[in-house]
């Protein structure tokens, strides 16, 4: 899970490096937002997913958040096209904190966590 968590991260830095040095060196080459976005919008979803390693924790706070992360990393990988084009459409700046804010107020608006989390967690945030 690290590893592929890594890999996702070196291939974004690369691909957004790699547009800033080609620029540099008087090359045109652009790579596409969708692209950019694709791999900021794929990181997002390892991270929920790397939170959701943690449903087995002793303590019940973590237990709730991994739930969050679930259900997050589920909608967003479920929505992964529509959740792309809504970045397009806000225009949003290339930078993995400003993508991670626009996922969150797309998630928010979208789904009403409260039900999904009573529905979900309740056996396992209990102590």
């Amino acid at each position: 899970m690290k590893r592929t968590v890594l890999i996702v991260i070196i291939g974004t830095l690369f691909m957004v490096c790699g547009g800033a040095l080609s620029g540099f060196c008087g090359e045109v080459e652009e790579v596409p937002r969708v692209v950019i976005y694709g791999a900021l919008v794929d990181t997002y979803i390892q991270k929920c997913e790397a939170k959701a390693d943690l449903l087995d924790s002793s303590s019940a706070q973590i237990r709730h958040s991994a739930i969050r992360a679930t259900v997050k990393g589920a909608f967003l990988q479920s929505n992964r096209t529509d959740m792309i084009r809504y970045l397009m459409e806000k225009k949003a700046p290339l930078n993995a904190d400003r993508v991670a804010y626009h996922l969150n107020q797309r998630y928010a608006g979208s789904v009403f966590p409260h039900d999904v989390y009573a529905a979900l967690g309740h056996d396992r945030t209990e102590p």
